[in-house]
Order: C-alpha cells, then structure tokens, then sequence
C-alpha cells in the first residue's frame, strides 16, 4: 500500500497497472474522476468497469503488492534526488501532453524540463541518426545542433553513441539547452562513456529524463518507447544518418503520428547509412540540404531570432516550395519579389505556389498582385 498518498505516488502506480498507460488511465478518470478518486476505488476493492477491455490492468487493480511497489518507487526516485512530473503538472513539457494515446503518465528526470507552457516561444528540435555513423554523419548532426542552439532552438536526443552524442555535444559547444531522453532510468548512464556528457547536460540548465523508473536498466523494448517520447517533446525530427531498419526510422514514424514536422539529410545511395534518410525523403520527409531549411520551416528567420506564434507550411501538409512560399507570407511578405527575396526560389516556383496556395484557400490576392493568409490560417 501506498506509505505517502499524493497524485505522483498515485500516478506511478496507474503506470504498473499495465499499457497503454494513457488509455488505461483516461478510461478509470472518465470512471471516477482523479487520480484520488482511482485510488480510493482501489481502497475500496472497486472492480472498475472502464478496464473491462484492459483484462490485465483490470487483475492489477486489486492488487495490494503494486501499490507497494508504486510507493517503493517514489520514494527510490526522492532519495537520488530526482525530480518527478505527472501529466496533470505545469512544468511537464505541453507538447509531450498532447501526443496522442502514447503521453507517460510520470517523468523522472535531473535538471529543468523544456517547454511546460504552451503559450512559450521556445521551439524544440530532435536530432536522431544511427549510433554506427559515418564520420560525416557525426559532423553533421553536430553542426545541425549547434546552428540550431544558436538560434535558440531547444535539442532533443537520446544520448546513444553516434549521432545522439553528436547532437548533445553541438547544443552545448553553442551553449544551449538540450534534453536526453534515456531508455533507462535517468540514474542509469549509458552508454557509460557518454558519463560527462551526461552531467555537463544537466549542468547546462538542459535535463535528462525518463519514464522508466529509477535503477532501470536499458533494455531492447525500451528504446522505441524512448523514441516516441524523442519525437513527442518536439516540433521537428531532424533524421541525420539511419540505415535501412534503424531506431531513428522509429521516431520518425512517431513523428509523422504525433503530425511533427520530419526533416531528413541526403546522402549517397551507395552508403547503407543513407538509405533510411533518402527513403524518408522520397516519402515526404523535408529534405535537409543546410540548417536555413530547418530554421525556415520552424519560423526562425535568422540567428537568435525568437520563434515565431504562427504555424507554418509544413505543418499544414504542404511541400515544399508551397511551404516556403507561405511561410513567407506568414512573415509579412506580400508580393511574389518580396517572397523571393525571403525564399530565394524562381519567379516560376513561386507563381505555382501561389496558384496553389490560393485554391487551397490558404491565400488570397489582392489589387496589384499582392497577397495576404486567409483569416483561417
């Protein structure tokens, strides 16, 4: 039985209940209305009617000895100092809450959380590729990292070998903030080499985080949970190097599930690294070719820039040059020379974005070939 009764300890123990965590706990809140009201139904011996289609989380419920071990969590989780974040917290980060059917109930971590308010301008990115990189596929997510960090934007990775460590170590050479979201618990270091860059994170005002308990140790099943989480905290997934069946091929999936935008680097056919960026590209994916294409699609528009409140074209399910025309537009741009002098793009890509931007209803002209977003946008 839970010693210390308050919603983290009960939300720690709806995450043993079993999975989908998210949905086993939506469906006992439509029940009995908040984490106290779920836990004195389980006081009370209540066999909730909600998890009737949850046969495993509905045996659990009743049982005595997963409260105890909810209640030995948290208290493993407060002796090494860690810090908790429920679901129904301010500080847990907004876009994270918002993943659909997949959100954790429960985050440890070390350090301070990125983006608790929706209503903020930071924007976040995640930097993924393959831990068996090439030497360029190393510099590239370093770079990406560090012009993105100058800017302001907040670096998401999952602080494996390779393109990960890459992505961590280029926001702090440009000393911004980034998070490494551990498919262990956020005690648990690993790969055990990456030990300084793991403290130098946290150092940072960046976090390292969890939805594992305190002591997990990394195990295969949990690194595509991490990956949703990677892509779940940010508004872009920039895929640097991913072999043809590769974790970062994952969050991108989960990416394109969460309606984040995904960006991907070319490369050669003939590298196997390559081949999983190229297929994302030919899916769709934006294709990376420098960091300006990132900035754009996220609405910075130059070095230290803040983010602009405005969606942009991506987003919206545009490709691109149509993307980058409205983005444009978005920014203030009115005619199609001020367009090209924000995009660079031909006279003829922008009169063909402009065609179809105006039947979408996304635009609408004015006198003198001026231009304007529709009220919906």
């Amino acid at each position: 039985m839970l010693h210390e009764i308050n919603e983290i300890s009960v939300m720690i123990w709806l995450t043993l209940l079993g999975r989908p965590n998210y949905l086993i706990y939506s469906a006992l809140i439509g029940e009995f209305g908040s984490p106290e009201g779920i836990y004195n139904a389980h006081l009370s011996s209540v066999r909730p009617e909600s998890l009737r289609q949850y046969e495993k989380a509905l045996n659990a419920f009743g049982d005595p000895k997963i409260a105890s071990a909810a209640a030995d969590i948290y208290f493993k989780a407060v002796n090494r100092g860690m810090k908790l974040a429920t679901i129904n917290d301010a500080d847990f980060p907004y876009r994270l809450r918002n993943l659909p059917s997949a959100c954790p109930l429960v985050l440890y971590y070390y350090g301070e959380l990125p983006g608790g308010d929706e209503e903020g301008d930071e924007r976040t990115a995640a930097i993924v590729g393959s831990r068996h990189c090439s030497v360029s596929g190393e510099a590239n997510a370093s770079a990406f990292s560090y012009a993105l960090a100058r800017a302001g934007v907040y670096i998401v990775s999952g602080m494996a070998r390779g393109c990960d460590g890459a992505a961590h170590a280029g926001a702090l050479k440009a000393h911004g903030k980034t998070a490494a979201v551990l498919a262990s618990g956020a005690d648990v270091i690993y790969p055990p080499e990456h030990r300084n860059l793991y403290n130098r994170i946290i150092g940072s005002g960046g976090c390292v985080l969890s939805e594992s308990p305190p002591g997990t140790a990394p195990a295969k099943q949990l690194f595509p949970a991490r990956n949703r989480i990677i892509a779940g905290m940010s508004d872009a997934v920039i895929v640097i190097e991913a072999a043809k069946k590769s974790g970062a091929l994952i969050t991108a999936d989960r990416a394109v599930e969460a309606d984040r935008l995904v960006f991907a680097l070319p490369g050669d056919v003939r590298n196997p690294m390559a081949y999983g960026t190229n297929e994302l590209i030919r899916q769709g994916a934006i294709c990376a070719l420098d960091v300006s294409v990132v900035l754009d699609e996220l609405g910075i528009s130059e070095e230290g820039a803040k983010p602009k409140k405005p969606g942009n074209g991506f987003a919206m399910g545009l490709p691109f040059p149509q993307s980058a025309v409205m983005n444009a537009i978005i920014r203030g741009a009115s005619d199609p020379d001020q367009i090209a002098a924000l995009t660079e793009l031909g006279a003829g890509e922008i009169s063909s974005a402009l065609t179809l931007l105006e039947i979408r209803g996304l635009i609408k002209s004015g006198s003198a070939g001026t231009y304007r977003a529709s009220e919906c946008i």
